[in-house]
């Protein structure tokens, strides 16, 4: 591969990875006005409490789309650090000169914090708007079997988030500060 493919590929992985973290961000936005939503409405009035099955179905489908953006984003970082980097450095170029900030933001003392705080905001943001939800449902109403079903289905896919959110977790650091 010479330099020019190399950096054309960087450019195309690069403008990716912004759009996605574009898109990814606007999620939390989005996850947040459709709990805010319907909790609003839910609250505004007597018998709509089979409203609060919406929030665990498409808070989680928000949720997973999120996770499946920032893994893509990661992805991308990972590949630049782990095939064009070394491609660079086996050229003669150096390649931690040319994209030093591919590792070098990954490399400061505080970045593990960061990463468990951001686990939890994500965890805050897409499953806990769906348990609340899904204990108010549980806890004022006496749901038939439909609504049993609907929730423990709704349960196993918030709990399955948050492990998904937890074994994503990328803590790791690259050099040292």
């Amino acid at each position: 591969m010479t330099y020019e493919i190399i950096k054309v590929e960087y450019e195309r992985l690069k403008e990716e990875q912004v759009r996605r973290i574009g898109f990814r961000d606007n999620l939390i936005y989005v996850a947040l006005a459709t709990a805010g939503a319907i909790f609003a409405f839910y609250f505004g009035g007597a018998g709509r409490a089979y409203t609060l099955l919406i929030p665990p179905f498409a808070v989680s489908v928000l949720g997973w789309t999120y996770l499946v953006n920032d893994e893509k984003i990661s992805s991308i970082g990972r590949y630049v650090r782990e095939k064009l980097l070394p491609e660079l450095n086996r050229q003669g170029f150096s390649g931690d000169a040319i994209l030093g900030w591919e590792s070098y933001h990954r490399s400061d003392v505080d970045r593990v914090w960061r990463k468990k705080v951001q686990i939890g905001v994500d965890i805050a943001t897409f499953c806990l708007p769906s348990a609340v939800a899904l204990a108010i449902f549980f806890g004022k109403e006496s749901p038939g079997i439909a609504g049993w079903f609907l929730g423990i289905l709704e349960s196993v896919a918030v709990i399955l988030l948050i492990g998904a959110f937890s074994r994503f977790a990328d803590y790791s650091r690259d050099g040292s500060i």
